[in-house]
């Protein structure tokens, strides 16, 4: 039995259109692997170097773009055509950005190392957990935004020496001791039932960040900070229990 030709024709339409499908799907290409993330900032620790310790800990490589500068008048080339190139839009024309794998950049610091502590499982398995290690951390940040305030850096222009020395024996003799115990006890709260976590039994966000504050400071106030920190039992194990896991040396 012979087909009318109409319906001959509507059944042609169809395989043909199965059939360019099927070609083009063949000659579509395949979505390219997706690239290395990328820390953008400069060639010292800083501001990135949270975000470095996060990616050894979550062993991900990364490409490490550091931009050198002159140390005497702190101008970078490097920095410059950063910003002209349009890199650093998302942090303002500062550094540090983070480029992700699939191409979005993120600035501001605490932004970067939330993205990575997540990614990497360092952010609690609860919404609670979440958020008790966002609060460790900002107590941490809270600490160091403090000691900036004092002006004892070696940045710090509007104070004699005279004047940084009087300020810095009074952060690291008063004010820091008190601040850490304050976030020990809190700490001691949250921490679970075995020692060397800030949040429940398990490594987060918040043990690197307590890690970093004491163990990771400059080099000229590490003998001060760890002085400040001595009656802080918590915190010392938490930071302990970091610095023996070796990718984060």
């Amino acid at each position: 039995m012979r087909l009318p030709q109409l319906v001959v024709a509507e059944l042609s339409i169809v395989v043909l259109s199965i059939y360019a499908s099927y070609t083009v799907a063949l000659a579509t290409p395949t979505v390219n692997a997706k690239e290395k993330l990328q820390v953008k900032y400069f060639n010292l620790r800083g501001a990135a170097e949270l975000s470095r310790v996060l990616l050894a800990i979550g062993e991900e490589s990364y490409n490490d773009i550091r931009y050198t500068f002159d140390p005497q008048t702190f101008k970078s080339e490097d920095f410059d055509s950063a910003k002209e190139a349009g890199d650093l839009i998302t942090n303002l024309n500062r550094a540090p950005v983070l480029v992700t794998d699939d191409g979005l950049t993120i600035g501001q610091s605490r932004a970067m190392e939330r993205f990575l502590a997540k990614r990497f499982g360092l952010m609690g398995s609860t919404a609670g957990e979440e958020a008790l290690i966002d609060c460790v951390t900002e107590h941490c940040r809270d600490v160091k935004d403090a000691a900036m305030r004092k002006g004892f850096s070696a940045f710090s222009r509007d104070k004699t020496e005279e004047e940084k020395l009087k300020a810095r024996n009074e952060w690291f003799n008063v004010e820091m001791p008190t601040f850490l115990g304050k976030i020990d006890q809190m700490v001691e709260e949250t921490s679970g039932v075995e020692k060397g976590y800030a949040i429940g039994n398990s490594r987060s966000y918040a043990d690197v960040s307590i890690w970093y504050l004491l163990r990771e400071c400059s080099p000229a106030d590490l003998d001060d900070t760890t002085k400040a920190s001595e009656k802080c039992e918590t915190l010392n194990a938490i930071a302990d229990a970091v610095s023996t896991d070796p990718r984060v040396i």
